[in-house]
């Protein structure tokens, strides 16, 4: 699953290397199960700020340009 760079770490310091291996599984596991589940909501949320946003900007220039045509 990974090169388990944080096991060998907690081998060097006393740690056996089956546990060392399941503390950097679940580690990872819990570091990136909300990552994974939370991405597609916050994509979500991020694409309907940025649709609201580009529609205040196009009905500032549309104002704009409304003023300047008469």
């Amino acid at each position: 699953m990974t090169c388990y760079i944080f096991a060998d770490l907690l081998v060097l310091l006393g740690r056996d290397a089956y546990h060392a291996q399941m503390t950097e599984t679940l580690f990872l596991l819990f570091l990136l199960a909300p990552i994974v589940a939370g991405a597609p909501y916050l994509l979500a949320r991020w694409d309907a700020y940025k649709r609201a946003d580009n529609a205040r900007r196009r009905a500032a220039q549309r104002r704009r340009m409304e003023r300047t045509a008469k």
